[in-house]
């Protein structure tokens, strides 16, 4: 059996994908041939049975890896706030997190007060109902968390290991 990296497995995924997408292709271009009446014309070297049967070969090694990354994502942990994190969780949290830094840092890019321009007499302004440079703070803060998450993924990534026996016909 081939063992692979987990971080290995996306691209090995992208390069099966792109695979079937090229025997679907090649299926479409030898399924017929055109040709003048009384003509002769040649065969294509493979034949769309063959091609098919090549192609669920691929298909079903597409699913296996698919959900071989699925458990390996649940079953590989990674520490984060003295807390198991499977890297499913991690990479939920890093979003989460990076979400709400953005908020945020846009919170804290805002005036305290602003004049709000309006088309009437009535001078109007806008109150932020909290601190802009705390928010700013706040924001810079959970991005570098997401930033350390996400480094402790690509490590446990690296680290983890997968059995994929297909893994040398497309590498």
């Amino acid at each position: 059996m081939s063992k692979i990296a987990l971080f290995e497995a996306l691209p090995l995924r992208n390069a099966i994908s792109k695979r079937i997408q090229e025997l679907l292709q090649e299926r479409d271009s030898v399924a017929y041939v055109e040709h003048d009446k009384d003509e002769k014309y040649t065969k294509p070297t493979k034949t769309v049975d063959q091609i098919t049967a090549e192609l669920e070969s691929t298909k079903k090694d597409y699913r296996e890896l698919v959900v071989l990354i699925a458990k390996a994502n649940l079953d590989a942990k990674i520490l984060w706030d003295e807390k198991e994190l499977s890297i499913t969780e991690a990479l939920e949290l890093a979003q989460q997190l990076r979400g709400e830094a953005n908020k945020l840092k846009s919170y804290g890019r805002s005036q305290k007060t602003e004049r709000v321009n309006s088309y009437s007499d009535v001078i109007s302004y806008r109150e932020a109902l909290f601190d802009p440079d705390k928010m700013q703070t706040k924001g810079l803060k959970l991005e570098r968390m997401a930033n350390r998450l996400s480094n402790s993924i690509e490590k446990a990534n690296h680290n983890y290991e997968i059995e994929f026996e297909a893994a040398d016909k497309y590498l």
